[in-house]
């Protein structure tokens, strides 16, 4: 059998930066509404990045946990609350999935769930995608051209890539990237964040915050981290490469997390996830192997030790990372058409809408699995009759 081993063609190198749209918005908001340093977030992460890639050999993401996120955010919490979060997350990760429970929470994870919470994502990236251009102009924390002229640079952004990068097999995320950055630096007065601290800040986190952690912040993302960035995101990469994923299961991907954000939190970092968006992200932009994730995890640590350079990265228009973001969220939704039969893709269906609308994908798991479970009852109970003649 061949060894299986990662690769560093063009293709890697595009498919790296596939992710951005969604690491960047969220880490400038945690610079900006939480006091993160900007170097520390890249550093950790790119860490993880490096180590994910080397281990796994897939394109794996690296992405801040998104419902503790937007919770973090709109309350403002703490740096060190959050770091202490990211201890106690990474610790019940590890004991879910060493004592075996992870197995066992599988079982209730159908192809119809999984697909569900991936078209739920998709959608709420797609909203995402459009709310950062409205709300942010054309630079994430500065003004620029009318909210016309940004909605025009993500019409024509999409069409450039959809016709470059998928019809003719040309990467040119890599090239509107670096262009942007370039181009931005030259001719834009904008101020960018500057680091709020040191690298890392190691502290084992207080106990006394564990209540608040649970109630505002674990309870609320644990769902969605069991269902998107393990048992989902396992899917994902069996789906996209299944002769690299033989490493690849749902309690591996929760040791990797866990051990991770464990870590993150005692070093001062917020928590991450393998979200299964942004392995489809990866891929969508040429990604196939994990020197994908091994090339970015070095920018991002490179970026971090030469400050400050790290906060170039907040240059990159915000049309360009929308359009990275829809052309992530269409990949996911896509993923459902490997459902076959009706009541797995109504079931899904319904998974994918009520996330969405709710933002609650716990709820809509719950309401899935009594539809399925319901549906598979009621089927058994007509099959009875026939089975006993």
């Amino acid at each position: 059998m061949e060894k299986i081993k990662n690769r560093f063609g063009l293709s890697e190198w595009s498919g790296a930066f596939g992710d951005l749209g969604t690491l960047l918005p969220l880490a400038f908001a945690l610079v900006v509404f939480n006091g993160f340093g900007v170097s520390r977030l890249f550093l950790l992460w790119g860490a993880v990045y490096i180590l994910s890639g080397w281990y796994f050999k897939v394109p794996l993401s690296v992405q801040p946990l998104k419902a503790m996120s937007v919770i973090a955010i709109g309350l403002g919490l703490s740096a060190e609350m959050l770091a202490g979060t990211s201890f106690f997350f990474g610790i019940l990760l590890i004991i879910l999935s060493a004592t075996g429970a992870i197995r066992w929470l599988q079982k209730w994870f159908s192809p119809a769930l999984v697909k569900g919470i991936q078209l739920g994502i998709g959608l709420i990236l797609i909203q995402k995608a459009v709310q950062l251009v409205y709300e942010k102009g054309f630079l994430l924390n500065g003004n620029g051209p009318s909210l016309l002229i940004n909605f025009a640079l993500l019409a024509g952004i999409l069409l450039l890539i959809g016709i470059m990068q998928f019809r003719k097999k040309i990467s040119v995320s890599l090239i509107l990237i670096a262009g942007s950055i370039i181009l931005v630096s030259i001719f834009s007065n904008i101020e960018i964040p500057e680091a709020k601290s040191g690298l890392i800040d190691f502290k084992l986190p207080l106990w006394s915050i564990l209540p608040d952690s649970l109630i505002l912040l674990i309870i609320p993302q644990l769902p969605l981290t069991l269902g998107n960035a393990m048992f989902a995101a396992s899917d994902t990469c069996h789906t996209f490469w299944p002769e690299r994923s033989s490493k690849i299961t749902p309690s591996r991907l929760g040791l990797s997390i866990g051990i991770s954000d464990s870590i993150i939190g005692m070093l001062g970092g917020f928590p991450m996830c393998h979200g299964a968006g942004g392995i489809a992200a990866h891929r969508q932009f040429g990604a196939k192997t994990g020197g994908t994730t091994i090339i970015i995890g070095s920018i991002l640590v490179i970026l971090a030790l030469i400050s400050p350079l790290s906060s170039l990265l907040f240059l990159i228009p915000v049309p360009l990372l929308a359009a990275m973001l829809l052309f992530d969220s269409w990949r996911m939704i896509l993923l459902i058409k490997k459902l076959q039969i009706n009541i797995e893709i109504i079931v899904a269906l319904l998974v994918g809408l009520i996330s969405f609308t709710t933002r609650n994908i716990s709820i809509a798991l719950v309401i899935g699995l009594l539809i399925e479970r319901g549906y598979n009852y009621f089927q058994q109970q007509k099959t009875k009759p026939e089975t006993s003649l």
